[in-house]
């Protein structure tokens, strides 16, 4: 009897190892069969289902009572079902990565909120001023905080590699600001020369220097409640008399190393993942493989990537995209180099961002080789027979090219004289730089309202309704906009601002 109950209290103390502690020290049978045994109790920290929950457990930011412009920004979700409804829509990919890297850097859960503010979560959205990604990078701010940005890649729009940059960079200003938060949030969005100039002028007057006393632009001024703002609805919706939908706290990606360069069109056969999809996570990645410098990782939907990398597994390296770093030597043309490997010279240029076919000794530029790239990837030229009157710059409008493209794919001189009959080659520019991958149709575009702006100014600029201005950015009144509020404007790619 007494080895039957050993037996079944060592199993149940071998069930509290593995739910609670590593250090356990498990009593010698001996003492289990002599003594009365204790009964161990065991907590076990509950997880929240709800990300959400996860979040509201953290919050500590809260409004002062006295600031009176707060009920502007609650209007936005007060009743409003639907804005709240695309506020958990937005933040369904990449808010758990965002909370989770707060997390482990130990500094508060709202930060991880920001990218509500500054983007929607948008990876492609983009600011009047070039700002760019979730986080809004501006190019010079994104290279001074390790995002690099080529032909390839633009790590503003990579969600890992921007939301590691963010993140430091608003320790660093929390440092900076006397580990003051919001002063340290104001300085991320209107930048820390202007927060200090503000100090400065508050410190001469002999006024308070805290965030709610300082004159800053209006659009901060507006962005450090707006966070705020939300912190509350995520505290207690009800209070806004809205219901958050739900946002499962489990990663929505998991990040998968490559071996290399890869194919992005190829990663979506392998992932059984349409390439919208591909591109979606991996918005960094601007052409048709990842960059072959790196970084070299892809994010994929959870449960996904096991079958990613069996099947990743399963190819042989002749059949991946391979690249070469090649050394131009005295005497070497891009046409000789372009024969070597068999790629278009217009393709060559276009992937080592040359302006011109000009090269010289020691140059480095990068090549691709093997059957990967010459089944997907070398484009397919259409012949085209001169006609009577045609002319370089009639050829090019005709078919949507450069006169230099048409120069440099038939070897042809401008001032060469086309003859009647003559055949020339014509590539597709999109055939030839980003192969079969997803063309994107719109593009996000961040507008801060100036004073007297209305939304029929804005839309008049942009060609764009004022009910499809109110639709995007869930506005019950075309007249409820202010100076430093930031709106969304989905624009036609192509389309200038």
């Amino acid at each position: 009897m007494s080895k039957r109950i050993s037996i079944l209290i060592f199993s149940f103390l071998i069930g509290c190892v593995n739910l609670e502690s590593k250090n356990l020290v498990l009593a010698d049978n001996n003492d289990l069969a002599t003594t009365s045994p204790n009964v161990v109790e065991v907590t076990i920290d509950r997880e929240p289902f709800d990300l959400w929950e996860r979040i509201r457990d953290d919050l500590t930011f809260t409004i002062p009572e006295i600031l009176e412009d707060a009920d502007r920004y609650r209007n936005r979700f007060v009743n409003n079902q639907h804005a709240v409804n695309r506020l958990s829509k937005s933040g369904q990919r990449y808010l758990f990565h965002t909370v989770k890297r707060a997390e482990e850097l130990g500094v508060p859960v709202e930060l991880a909120l920001l990218p509500f503010v500054e983007s929607e979560f948008d990876p492609y959205a983009q600011s009047l001023y070039g700002a760019t990604g979730i986080w809004q990078f501006l190019p010079a701010t994104g290279r001074e905080w390790g995002l690099k940005t080529n032909w390839w890649y633009d790590g503003k729009r990579d969600v890992i590699a921007s939301t590691e940059a963010a993140l430091n960079f608003l320790i660093y200003l929390h440092r900076k600001f006397d580990n003051d938060w919001l002063l340290a949030i104001a300085a991320y969005n209107a930048g820390p020369g202007r927060v200090n100039r503000a100090i400065r002028e508050n410190k001469r007057k002999g006024m308070a220097t805290d965030f709610w006393s300082l004159r800053l632009p209006k659009e901060t001024s507006a962005y450090v409640p707006k966070l705020l703002v939300l912190s509350e609805l995520i505290k207690d919706p009800t209070a806004f008399g809205v219901t958050l939908p739900s946002i499962a706290n489990r990663p929505y990606f998991t990040k998968i190393k490559t071996p290399g360069q890869v194919d992005l069109m190829q990663a979506a056969d392998l992932a059984g993942m349409t390439p919208e999809a591909i591109y979606e996570l991996n918005p960094g990645f601007s052409q048709w493989a990842t960059d072959p410098s790196g970084p070299h990782y892809l994010l994929l939907p959870t449960g996904i990537a096991d079958r990613f990398l069996i099947q990743l597994s399963s190819l042989e390296e002749v059949e991946l995209v391979q690249w070469d770093r090649y050394k131009i030597k005295r005497g070497d043309t891009l046409t000789r180099i372009a024969k070597q490997y068999s790629i278009e010279v217009p393709v060559l240029m276009e992937i080592n961002q040359m302006d011109s076919d000009v090269i010289y000794a020691s140059q480095e530029i990068m090549v691709p080789r093997g059957p990967a790239w010459a089944k997907t990837f070398v484009p397919k030229a259409r012949t085209y027979e001169i006609v009577k009157g045609d002319t370089f710059w009639g050829i090019s409008k005709k078919f949507g090219v450069t006169i230099q493209d048409i120069s440099l794919w038939n070897d042809l001189g401008l001032t060469t004289p086309l003859q009647i009959g003559q055949e020339i080659k014509i590539f597709s520019k999109y055939e030839r730089v980003r192969g079969k991958t997803p063309n994107k149709k719109t593009r996000t575009l961040l507008y801060p309202v100036k004073s007297g702006d209305t939304l029929s100014r804005i839309g008049a600029r942009f060609g764009i309704g004022v009910k499809d201005l109110q639709k995007w950015n869930e506005l019950k009144s075309p007249e409820r906009i202010y100076p430093g509020q930031v709106i969304k404007i989905i624009l036609e790619a192509g389309v200038d601002s």
